[in-house]
């Protein structure tokens, strides 16, 4: 049988840090009314649907699972609301796989004196790509036709928990440049990267190799 080991939360997420399995004779689990361990639904991205004390014994109806009825809303959580990121904007979710549950981060690619957007990539010295939302929670995976004729051939969609003043964040920098998804794994909240390195390192290497032919 599951059992918590500590208070847990609405739309907290399920994981092994607040369950220890215990065996318990079959007489205790009819009468109880416990669900066995086997028998439990869990799945990567099922969250707690009510706050629960540590000693309670996990039924199959308080967790609540991807696809479930009610699941999106409750995965979200109070403070959130469903973004949604398309392949269309990043090849990255199409490369690498992304679930349920995982957690991914927005790159922004910005200038500090113009709009890349307007002005495209023609003044390089001041382009900044840093992160700007870090972490968040991945609640729905989507896909869809591209087009009629290519039915076999999906995009990949993604639904996103983000606070309001995230998803602020994200529609400002993606009016003055670029937006792109990473997995969290892969970076950090500081990761940040600028034009002028990499062509003071670009130009060092051409220096060294120019030196070397003569």
């Amino acid at each position: 049988m599951a059992r918590l080991v500590r208070d847990v939360s609405r739309s907290e997420s399920v994981d092994k840090t607040s369950l220890e399995f215990i065996s318990l004779n079959e007489t205790a689990v009819v009468s109880q009314n416990i669900t066995p361990a086997r028998e439990l639904k869990l799945t990567k991205g099922s969250v707690f649907g009510d706050d629960y004390k540590a000693g309670s014994f996990l039924l199959s109806d308080m967790v609540s699972n991807p696809g479930d009825k009610g699941y999106l809303m409750l995965s979200i959580g109070d403070k959130y609301v469903p973004y949604f990121y398309s392949s269309d904007d990043n090849q990255a979710i199409d490369t690498i796989p992304i679930a349920v549950g995982d957690r991914v981060s927005f790159v922004a690619t910005t200038a500090a004196t113009h709009n890349i957007k307007e002005a495209g990539y023609a003044e390089i010295t001041d382009i900044t790509s840093r992160v700007i939302v870090d972490d968040a929670k991945v609640i729905q995976v989507l896909s869809a036709p591209q087009n009629q004729q290519e039915q076999e051939e999906v995009d990949s969609s993604l639904l996103i928990a983000l606070t309001v003043e995230q998803v602020l964040q994200l529609e400002m920098a993606r009016k003055l440049g670029d937006i792109t998804l990473v997995p969290s794994r892969l970076t950090g909240n500081t990761l940040s990267v600028k034009s002028s390195d990499v062509i003071e390192r670009l130009s060092g290497v051409r220096e060294m190799r120019a030196g070397e032919a003569q």
